[in-house]
């Protein structure tokens, strides 16, 4: 039986640099069909890890694939802090705001917005149990989904 290959996101803007020499975010988006938003968010990520350069012409962040460097392997997990999730809810409830979207509608955009973003790591998640040898991954997969809907609905 052959292995599957899953691609994400990440998978298609890698492709994606490797085949323009240098992008802007926002054309990166508009070529993926996703927000700059997400792009940035990725893109920060990948600078981190050093796949991704960035360089500004004005205020405009231009993207670029990172020349591979030879036997430079980080296996470390980092940790993002707690704040960065309250951090992230209050950044969408302004931008709903300045949306004039209703007070009372974003709490249930909030929360589609989370169980759609447990959708596109659920793949991670169960990698990263596997390689753990973890018990149970299914009941933890579901308990720390339930965690992050019931702690963070928009008030």
């Amino acid at each position: 039986m052959p292995e599957e290959v899953i691609r994400t996101g990440v998978d298609d803007l890698l492709d994606l640099l490797k085949k323009t020499d240098k992008i802007s975010v926002h054309e990166a988006a508009k070529k993926l069909k996703l927000s700059s938003e997400m792009i940035q968010a990725w893109v920060d990520f990948l600078v981190e890890e050093e796949i991704v350069g960035v360089e500004y012409k004005f205020t405009k962040p231009i993207i670029y694939l990172n020349k591979p460097q030879q036997a430079k392997v980080d296996t470390t997990v980092k940790e993002e802090p707690v704040q960065s999730m309250e951090i992230y809810k209050a950044e969408f409830k302004r931008k709903a705001a300045e949306k004039n979207i209703p007070q009372e509608k974003i709490s249930f955009f909030w929360r589609n917005h989370v169980k759609e973003v447990l959708v596109r790591k659920k793949d991670f998640f169960y990698r990263e149990a596997k390689k753990r040898n973890l018990a149970n991954v299914e009941n933890l997969w579901k308990a720390y989904g339930e965690k992050l809907l019931s702690s963070h609905s928009a008030s």
